[in-house]
Parts: C-alpha cells; sequence; structure tokens
C-alpha cells in the first residue's frame, strides 16, 4: 500500500511543475495543455507504481525522478503502455471463461445499411468481414462474479451515497483495488468534433442525458446508448437500450418508436439524424463496463479515480471485444480548438478534402488513484467554470476546472 509520504513525494513535483511553468518568462503559458500534462505525470507515476507492484517510498521516489527525466510524448508513450498491459490481463482472463475451446471461428460477412452520407462521399470504407466468436452461456452475474474471484474486484451499481436527488445510481466497487489499477471503462458512441452535430438532441445534447464525457483532444463519448451493457456478444451499432428513458416513453418498442422520436423532437428541439456507426463484435457482458455511472464527489469528499485517454487498433482482435465504444462511420475533419469552440482548420494529410480516416478506438478509462476497498467511486467531472453549472456540483479544485477548459 502506498503510504501517506509516498504520496506526497509523488505530488510534489506536480507543484514544482505548475511554477516553472507560470513563472517562465520565455513563453506563453497553454493553461490547458498544462493541466494535460499534470495528468499525463500523475498516470505516469499510478500505472508505473501498479505496474512494478508498488510498495513504499524508495520506488514511488525512484518513479519520480523517472517522470522528472523523460519527456511530455514518452510519458503518454508509457502511460498507454502500463494501460494496455493491464487490459490485456482482463480480456485474457474474459477469453478463458467465455470462448469455447478458446477458439474464433470463420470470418462472417457483415451486411451494413446505406445512407445518404455514403452516397456523398463521406462514409468510411465498409468493413466486409467479422469474426464469428461462440462463447459460453454466462450472464453479466456470473461473469461479474468470475471476474471478482480471479482480480479481487469488481463492480456493482445501486443507489448513490451522495445526497443529492440528482446522484440517482453511483458506480460502486466491490472488493479491493490496488492504485494505478484500471477499475471501469467509459462505454458509448464516440464522437469526434467535427461529428458533434451528429449528437442526440443537438446542440443542446446534455439535455436528458448525464452519461457524455469528453477527452482532452475534444472526443466526446456517450454512455448512454451501453447502459448496463447485456447478456451475450453481440454486434452493436450504438442502439439506445432505452432503459434510462423516461416512463412516459418505455412502451413495447413497435408503437413506441414513433412516440419516442417525437418526444424527443419535442423536447430538444432537435431532429434524430440517421447517423451511420460503424458497428462491432462487443463483449456486453464486460464487468468492467460502468464507468458512466460514477459520481462528481460532493461538498467534503475527493475523487478516488481519474480519466485516463487509452487507445486500442480497431483490428486488435485480442482487446477489441472488450473494449465497449464504437465510432461514427463519417471520416474525421481536422479541427482546431479556438476557446470553447472547435472550428474547421486547414487540412489533413489523410485526405486532401480535409477529412482523417481512424484506425483505433480512442476511448477513456478510469485509474484508481489511491486504495479502493468496498465503495463508492467518484470522479472528478470538472464542469467549465464559464458556463452555469448545476446545484450540486462542488469544485474539486476550482484552478484545475479553470485550466481544463481554458
Amino acid at each position: 500500500m502506498m503510504g501517506g509520504q509516498a504520496k506526497k513525494v509523488m505530488l510534489l513535483p506536480i507543484v514544482l511543475k505548475i511554477w516553472e511553468t507560470l513563472l517562465s518568462p520565455f513563453r506563453q503559458v497553454d493553461k490547458r495543455q498544462l493541466q494535460h500534462e499534470i495528468d499525463t505525470y500523475r498516470l505516469f507515476l499510478l500505472t508505473s507504481y501498479n505496474r512494478l507492484g508498488g510498495s513504499g517510498e524508495e520506488l514511488a521516489k525512484e518513479l519520480q525522478a523517472s517522470a522528472d527525466s523523460k519527456p511530455f510524448t514518452t510519458l503518454q508513450d508509457e502511460v498507454q503502455s502500463n494501460v494496455h498491459q493491464q487490459i490485456s490481463a482482463v480480456s485474457q482472463m474474459l477469453d478463458g471463461i467465455l470462448l469455447k475451446d478458446g477458439k474464433i471461428g470463420e470470418p462472417l460477412i457483415k451486411p451494413r445499411p446505406s445512407g445518404l452520407s455514403f452516397a456523398v462521399g463521406h462514409a468510411l470504407p465498409q468493413v466486409e468481414r467479422e469474426k464469428v466468436v461462440k462463447t459460453n452461456n454466462l450472464d453479466r452475474v456470473e461473469v461479474a462474479e468470475k471476474f471478482y474471484e480471479h482480480f479481487g474486484y469488481t463492480l456493482l451499481t445501486k443507489r448513490s451515497d451522495i445526497n443529492h436527488v440528482e446522484a440517482g445510481e453511483g458506480l460502486f466497487l466491490r472488493g479491493r483495488a490496488e492504485p494505478g489499477v484500471v477499475v471501469a471503462f467509459y462505454p458509448g458512441v464516440i464522437y469526434a468534433p467535427s461529428q458533434y452535430r451528429y449528437l442526440p438532441g443537438y446542440p443542446r445534447v446534455d439535455r436528458g442525458n448525464p452519461y457524455l464525457i469528453s477527452r482532452f483532444d475534444g472526443l466526446i463519448l456517450d454512455g448512454k446508448s451501453w447502459g448496463r451493457g447485456g447478456d451475450q456478444r453481440e454486434w452493436w451499432e450504438g442502439g439506445n437500450s432505452h432503459e434510462f428513458d423516461p416512463p412516459e416513453l418505455s412502451s413495447d418498442a413497435s408503437e413506441a418508436g414513433d412516440r419516442r422520436e417525437q418526444m424527443w423532437e419535442s423536447v430538444t428541439g432537435a431532429k434524430k439524424l440517421d447517423v451511420p456507426v460503424e458497428g462491432s463484435l462487443l463483449e456486453r457482458r464486460n464487468p468492467l463496463a460502468f464507468g458512466h455511472f460514477a459520481n462528481h464527489p460532493p461538498k467534503g469528499r475527493k475523487p478516488n479515480v481519474m480519466i485516463c485517454p487509452y487507445s486500442v487498433p480497431i483490428g486488435d482482435d485480442s482487446v477489441r471485444p472488450y473494449v465497449p465504444n464504437v465510432i461514427l462511420r463519417l471520416k474525421e475533419e481536422q479541427m482546431e480548438r479556438r476557446g470553447l469552440l472547435w472550428i474547421k482548420e486547414g487540412r489533413s494529410e489523410d485526405d486532401e478534402n480535409g477529412s482523417q480516416i481512424r484506425h483505433e478506438i480512442r476511448t477513456l478509462v478510469l485509474v484508481a488513484t489511491r486504495v479502493l476497498e468496498n465503495e463508492e467511486l467518484l470522479l472528478n467531472y470538472r464542469l467549465s467554470a464559464y458556463m452555469r453549472r448545476p446545484q450540486w456540483y462542488f469544485p474539486v479544485d476550482e484552478e484545475e476546472d479553470r485550466r481544463r477548459w481554458e
């Protein structure tokens, strides 16, 4: 277990780096980038500590010295490597209990629907082949129990301990997880900045949907459609499970579909767009695919997890089924961030029209920032200080919030 003194030693360089940057007379401070570098530094310490079987202050000091000597891009790469190592171990364990004889069958031709976006030439090339995987007949609860037996922790959702009406369900860790452990994936559909207009309810995307989260690079993940997953490995194209819909929209699907869409349009003022999603064969029983249930800490409490960017190649069959995210089948346009806005800027090397094809899934995972044991997981939402924030939101660190959005 990491002691209190070790924690202080590991955090001290972060404070020094902030002051060094703020006081530098030789360059203008990009505060948003600064916060990104602080987060990456901390993630390097946490995930490396875990990878090396962390114990004691000496290891913490060694990691601190190592981090201080490496450029930011190297720290990013090592964080990615540390996280991928953990996720590979999770994937191997789940393969062991879910795959029949550990075998993957012959490729299946998966037809794709066509649409207007294909006609105008903005769709990604079709991915024709998908592996057929026969899995054992285990439900979500059984998979979570076997995961707990192997790793010593699992996740569950229940009424939050936070005392405000909007807290709703919270995310809880059952068992024990050490600092630096990946404890959850953030599931759902991923939208690039050039694709924001396709978010449900655009431009008022947050109305009726508290399951949105943004990465530093502007990608938005919408976890609402994932719900609580499912009880099988299936082809998933981001379809809404409707389990979080208001009661008046939750009748049987035959005639409810039109009413649901009409109600959505009347509430949000936005018409639902027919957006092609690049589906994938995903394991809906993933016991860690619940990051969208994590609440912001109430006043007087600190977060115990932090977000960490994670990317995996689309063709990585060993890990991809357990990464609970899909992307739009639309090419990304190159965007530049200006304040709170993303503006189309120049052209990409990938496409003469300024579009980019992505060959990886860029998502988020939640990493434990201390020892966790049978408790609710709390994530600092870092809501923008430049917009009206809900009454229940108490900043963990107002300066961090401002740097994140400047």
